[in-house]
């Protein structure tokens, strides 16, 4: 019993802790994990730029989309705009055509902008239908 604590003290005291070789090797995996991690954090930050240009043109679109509606079935015709977004300046395509006559299609192409391309949309305008004549109340 006495041989087996006797040769175990003395594998403890012959270890001497990390060497250089070691040493460097855990740095490298570290510096490794460093890296992926950063790389991460830029393709986070990268798709979230695209992410907030997508929603700016869609909210190009949107303005767009309700001026149109807005000035009514008749008055609806293709042409182009630009809408100013959070400081950015948007190109706007509208096209108009006609389905049916109560009916037409607005498509509307925002211009890209930095890593994102044009984006369509397209919303339909419907022609009110005219109310009834009233009936005359009875005396």
């Amino acid at each position: 019993m006495r041989d087996d604590a006797t040769r175990l003290k003395s594998r403890l005291q012959d270890e001497s802790g990390f060497g250089l070789v070691e040493t460097l090797i855990a740095l490298t995996i570290l510096v490794i994990g460093l890296v992926a991690v950063s790389g991460l954090s830029l393709a986070s930050a990268d798709q979230a730029r695209i992410a907030k240009w997508r929603s700016e043109q869609a909210a190009a679109a949107q303005i767009v989309l309700e001026d149109v509606q807005g000035d009514g079935f008749s008055a609806a015709a293709s042409g182009t705009d630009t809408v100013s977004i959070a400081g950015h300046e948007y190109t706007v395509a509208i096209t108009v055509s006609d389905i049916s006559s109560r009916v037409k299609q607005v498509a509307v192409v925002v211009a890209g902008v930095g890593d994102v391309g044009a984006r369509s949309y397209t919303a339909r305008l419907y022609k009110p239908k005219p109310l009834p004549d009233p009936v005359p109340a009875s005396p």
